[in-house]
């Protein structure tokens, strides 16, 4: 697989290509969370910077416009190896929208006066998907719930660190 990229990433498409199904859409997930986060917070910068001017909060605003940009691109490229793996017609399945539009990077904003909102730059926030059930009737520490039914895991008690992300 040939996938060019325009901003550093911490994988290949050709090393993405070995990690397993399950993996990819776990990051995809992770990164369409963090975008989420990151628009809250652009749009919190703007707010801020439409009253007042300031240099740190605008540096700010300028860094995150490319982390949006490189974490875009790079669920692009999960996309576009998932899709290799598994085809087009099979990404609904996992969770994973056929809308390359969501993962395509925005033109920046960093460079007009005045930021606009993050709603007007990058489009609409794609939702995290939601966290699997365990399955045979189990809880995320391994006792059973009984019934042999799934049951779903709260929040609380799958916690995640939204920093670590994919790295290899």
């Amino acid at each position: 697989m040939d996938f060019q990229t325009r901003h550093p990433q911490p994988f290949s498409a050709v090393e993405a290509s070995h990690l397993d199904v399950s993996t990819i859409v776990a990051e995809i997930a992770r990164l369409q969370n963090s975008l989420a986060h990151l628009d809250v917070s652009q749009t919190e910068l703007a707010a801020f910077l439409a009253e007042e001017e300031d240099v740190d909060l605008r540096a700010a605003w300028s860094e995150n416009e490319g982390v949006i940009a490189s974490q875009r691109e790079r669920i692009a490229l999960l996309r576009a190896v998932l899709t290799e793996k598994v085809g087009a017609d099979s990404l609904a399945h996992y969770g994973v929208p056929s809308d390359t539009t969501a993962a395509a990077p925005a033109p920046s904003a960093a460079t007009t006066a005045t930021p606009t909102t993050t709603a007007q730059t990058h489009g609409p926030t794609p939702a995290p998907a939601p966290a699997p059930a365990p399955l045979n009737g189990s809880t995320a520490n391994g006792t059973s719930t009984g019934g042999g039914q799934p049951q779903a895991i709260s929040g609380e008690q799958m916690a995640v660190d939204e920093d670590d992300g994919l790295h290899l």
